[in-house]
């Protein structure tokens, strides 16, 4: 026999048999070449995709993380552009380390304050170290006889006099909540750091201070600053993306094991999207991309989303094994069914992502590029690497149809059944929903803290926590003030006069310290011209005697401390100080409170102030994303109903398929309203990550929805046939993707928490939505012919 025709049929036959007989010879030789095609393109599909990854791999050695605040400054903006020419004249305000030393009953002990000398001593040879403010080395001037005199606010030295230095620093305003705690159990030392130290330099920083602390044995030390916090974040992100991508492994083998039972339902998912994860981090690293705060979500989101294309595939590829279709026609009709629906579900899951390019950040501008690429990356190799696989591969033993899908299609079918018999309740139940989600969302707010990101637990974060509760604060606060009088500057007397006013009302309304600003230099000559009284620090009550001051205060700017904060030209000022982290809500009504208060404050005919520096360009940040991403979410609302649009040519079909899709989003901002979550960097971008993938099943749904009506079946049937063959894929890979997201909720960080929690629930709200409310709107407001 040959090909299923023997010689005695091809001389018995009739012509015409022998025609029909030719004509299978002919069709098996083109279907064996076929295969012969097949094969040798899988293989070389297969050695093309190894090479690439090997190539990726060798990419990823220049691999690496970082963790920048001024990254997160927004883009194009003209708060940023003032502060950087407001750097220019002066120096950064986020350069600096503060040490925090606790010793009880009180730091006024002649050998713990001689360490304090000893330990200042040191930090001041480093040669990162630019200056040291400590309790020990601040000194109060006095003009004596022969010039100025220097003496010393604590003597080590001489353990008597430490109770008279007591009483004179505690009646010593500026000194309290800076280098001294008001409970007198804690001393601060301020370091400030040689600036724009690269993150390998800046890393030294942090080993030569530490190497200095271990030598000394106090009771406790904190330390805060962007050096130690920098280091300590790096250190994280790299342990939670190891962390994150092995739970997700381990979660995903699960998933697959239960739903194939069987090894290649396994590797074979995984291969496609461990590969698609290599790739998109070599192409990060080749476009000079390092993983932050933002990135580091990447591998564990492509992990989760790329499955999504997989499971569809897998599924029906089964499926049509089942119905007794040889390998290649199963492949054929999988990928010819389910491959318009399986891009178009990768597109719009790259849309979610892309949206995040309005917003004005770097980190999240790249991280919605980046993962847009991924996401079309497992979209290439679920539809070359995949299907490679799976020709070469033995034809995978499936278990009968019946015992396999049974419970799948009971499922289905009874939750079809009771959606029919339920319209009206589900209707209700969904509107009253969606008023309730607009109640709390009334309460959302737009708040945000510097080191919100750390779990309230965290170690660095209660060294923070240290410096807020025992001294002024650690968030930098800078107040740029120039004069607009042409022919005054500030030596000045009435213009100093404004910068007083103007430094009162920021200490009674924003508690600053650590006080910086020319203001500092002229209270210091007053009180020394004055025997050193204390009540002597500060401004001159007249003209007259400043007079008798104001060459002190010149000969002061041949200091560096000086230079700090005056301009060369003398016409524009620096107040640096410190504040308690109030929050950016807070902040922003104390700032309008000030801009409101403005006239009565200063003359501004004279001078003009503007707020500036890290801290308020983060919290601008916060408040824009918002808007940015709302404008994000119209734009992806916008190609997902041209998409709907061109699928059924029916605008009343867009609106069916939209509601689904921005019903979850609002229950989830109804859900953060009512929790007290606040509208940030990590809560407003779930919006447009959970609707790009969230849409995904809507598409599969709607897509063999069409593929019914075409086949001529009624409205009933169609969707009934839709929720039980689709709805298994849909229900798989939605619980992947929560299960996915929901494993970030044990991150540290509260932005990934934030993000894996919430998209979470707002996928368990949209699968019910796809399955549930999806088939209602349709019967409701669908005809078929519309």
């Amino acid at each position: 026999m040959l090909f299923g025709c023997s010689e005695k049929k091809v001389i018995f036959f009739s012509v015409k048999r022998k025609y029909n007989c030719h004509w299978l010879l002919q069709k098996e030789i083109l279907l064996l070449l076929e295969m012969m095609n097949l094969k040798g393109l899988s293989r070389l599909t297969l050695v093309s995709i190894l090479l690439l990854t090997l190539l990726a791999g060798y990419f990823l050695q220049n691999l690496h993380f970082d963790y920048n605040f001024e990254n997160f400054f927004p883009l194009e903006d003209p708060d940023l552009e003032f502060y950087q020419e407001f750097k220019s004249h002066f120096e950064s305000d986020n350069d600096f380390v503060l040490i925090g030393i606790e010793h009880k009953p009180s730091v006024f002990n002649a050998s713990f304050l001689t360490q304090i000398d000893s330990l200042t001593s040191e930090l001041k040879r480093l040669e990162i170290v630019e200056n040291v403010q400590s309790p020990t080395e601040v000194k109060q001037i006095i003009m004596g006889p022969l010039g100025p005199i220097q003496v010393p606010y604590l003597h080590p030295d001489k353990p008597k006099r430490l109770g008279s230095d007591s009483n004179r620093i505690y009646q010593t305003d500026f000194l309290i909540g800076s280098l001294l705690s008001s409970d007198a159990q804690s001393v601060a030392l301020l370091l400030q750091i040689t600036p724009n130290l690269s993150k390998a330099k800046s890393d030294v920083v942090v080993d030569k201070i530490d190497a200095v602390l271990s030598k000394y044995d106090f009771q406790n030390i904190h330390v805060s600053g962007r050096f130690h916090g920098q280091k300590y974040v790096i250190e994280k992100m790299q342990y939670e993306l190891a962390f994150f991508m092995g739970i997700s492994l381990l979660l995903l083998t699960a998933f697959l094991f239960f739903t194939f039972r069987s090894w290649w339902g396994i590797w074979v998912p995984l291969t496609v999207v461990i590969l698609s994860v290599v790739w998109l981090l070599a192409i990060m690293t080749l476009t000079g991309k390092a993983l932050d705060i933002m990135s580091i979500l990447l591998p564990v989101i492509l992990f989760v989303v790329g499955m999504s294309d997989v499971i569809h595939i897998i599924t029906r590829y089964i499926e049509e094994l089942r119905n007794g279709e040889t390998k290649i026609e199963a492949l054929k009709i999988t990928f010819k069914h389910i491959g318009l629906a399986t891009f178009l579900t990768s597109l719009t899951t790259a849309i979610g992502f892309l949206t995040l390019l309005t917003a004005n950040i770097m980190p999240v501008k790249d991280f919605g590029g980046y993962t847009a690429i991924g996401v079309f990356l497992a979209f290439i190799l679920a539809f070359t690497l995949l299907p490679a696989i799976l020709y070469l591969k033995k034809t995978p033993e499936v278990k009968t149809k019946y015992l396999q899908t049974l419970w799948w299609t009971n499922a289905m079918h009874r939750l079809f059944h009771w959606m029919l018999q339920n319209r009206k309740y589900v209707a209700v139940f969904f509107i009253l929903l969606t008023l309730l989600s607009l109640v709390g969302i009334s309460r959302i707010k737009v708040d945000n803290y510097l080191l919100e990101d750390l779990a309230d637990d965290d170690p660095h974060r209660a060294d923070f926590e240290y410096f807020e509760n025992h001294f002024s604060g650690v968030r930098p606060f800078d107040v740029a003030v120039w004069t607009n009088d042409s022919t005054a500057d500030f030596t000045d007397y009435h213009v100093l006069v404004q910068l007083d006013s103007l430094e009162s009302y920021l200490k009674d309304h924003y508690q600053i310290g650590f006080i910086a600003s020319p203001l500092a230099f002229v209270k210091m000559m007053n009180q020394a011209v004055n025997g050193g009284k204390v009540n002597y620090y500060k401004l001159p009550q007249s003209e007259e005697e400043y007079l008798k001051i104001k060459k002190y205060y010149l000969q002061s700017s041949k200091l560096k401390a000086f230079q700090s904060v005056l301009s060369d030209d003398r016409t524009m000022a620096r107040i640096s100080a410190k504040i308690q982290d109030f929050g950016g809500y807070k902040m922003k009504k104390l700032t309008e409170q000030l801009k409101a208060e403005k006239s009565q404050i200063i003359d501004t005919e004279i001078i003009d102030f503007r707020l500036t520096g890290m801290s308020l360009l983060i919290d601008k940040n916060n408040e824009s994303l918002a808007s940015n991403m709302m404008f994000g979410l119209l734009i992806a609302f916008g190609v997902i109903a041209l998409i709907m649009g061109m699928l059924f040519k029916s605008f009343k079909m867009v609106v069916i398929t939209l509601i689904p899709n921005i019903l979850p989003l609002l229950f989830i901002g109804g859900f953060m309203g009512f929790m007290g979550y606040d509208l940030k960097v990590s809560t407003s971008i779930i919006f447009t990550i959970a609707f790009g993938i969230a849409v995904d099943d809507t598409i599969h749904y709607m897509s063999k929805f069409r593929m019914e009506l075409n086949k001529g079946r009624s409205l009933i049937y169609a969707l009934k046939r839709t929720s039980i063959s689709t709805g298994k894929a849909i229900t798989i890979t939605s619980i992947i993707l929560m299960s996915g997201f929901v494993s970030l909720i044990f991150s540290t960080f509260t932005s990934t928490f934030y993000i894996g929690l919430l998209v979470s629930i707002t996928l368990l709200f949209a699968v019910i939505s796809d399955l549930i409310l999806l088939p209602v709107l349709i019967l409701t407001f669908y005809k078929k012919g519309n």
